[in-house]
């Protein structure tokens, strides 16, 4: 074979070792769904790109966790451009499928330095409550980065922001 026969097995091996791992039957076995669930992608706000959001999943509806951990694990911030990140839950109605998403604040906070790495926690307790009220549906966590000097251009700012923990009033693990 020559090389670039080598390179397309190569290429292809993965794909059919995933195909091999997958075709185990599952036949007379019981699947544990929550087992087979993903954790979501992290989110990329950047100067050109403000804001993100994560599903809240219904799950995290009905337990009504009464702390949300947002984790920022990468930033690159080279001019130290101070900014705030704002929070909020968007949602739609029970019965105004329609009509424009309507949000709840959960808050805000900065990161300091504002080139390094870092978390919030924010109180969701309230929020919650009036999710639930509302009959709410299409439950989206909204995040936003501003500049503190609205007057001053951005520079580069990119920012990770880790898929949120949602937790118990005195838990450090994720709910």
């Amino acid at each position: 074979m020559g090389r670039l026969g080598v390179a397309a097995i190569v290429r292809l091996l993965p794909v059919g070792v995933l195909l091999f791992a997958g075709s185990s039957g599952t036949e007379g076995h019981s699947v544990d769904r929550r087992a087979s669930q993903v954790r979501p992608e992290p989110v990329e706000l950047t100067n050109n790109q403000t804001t993100g959001s994560f599903a809240v999943s219904p799950d995290t509806l009905r337990s009504a966790p009464p702390v949300l951990a947002l984790s920022f694990p990468r930033v690159v911030n080279p001019a130290n451009t101070p900014f705030v990140i704002l929070a909020h839950l968007s949602y739609r109605g029970g019965e105004g499928k329609d009509t424009a998403p309507l949000r709840i604040p959960l808050g805000n906070g900065s990161l300091y330095p504002a080139d390094r790495p870092g978390g919030l926690r924010l109180r969701t307790s309230a929020a919650f409550a009036k999710l639930k009220a509302a009959k709410a549906t299409d439950v989206r966590l909204v995040l936003e980065i501003k500049r503190l000097r609205p007057a001053e251009p951005w520079s580069q700012v990119e920012i990770t922001v880790a898929p949120p923990e949602w937790r118990s009033e005195n838990s450090t693990s994720r709910k």
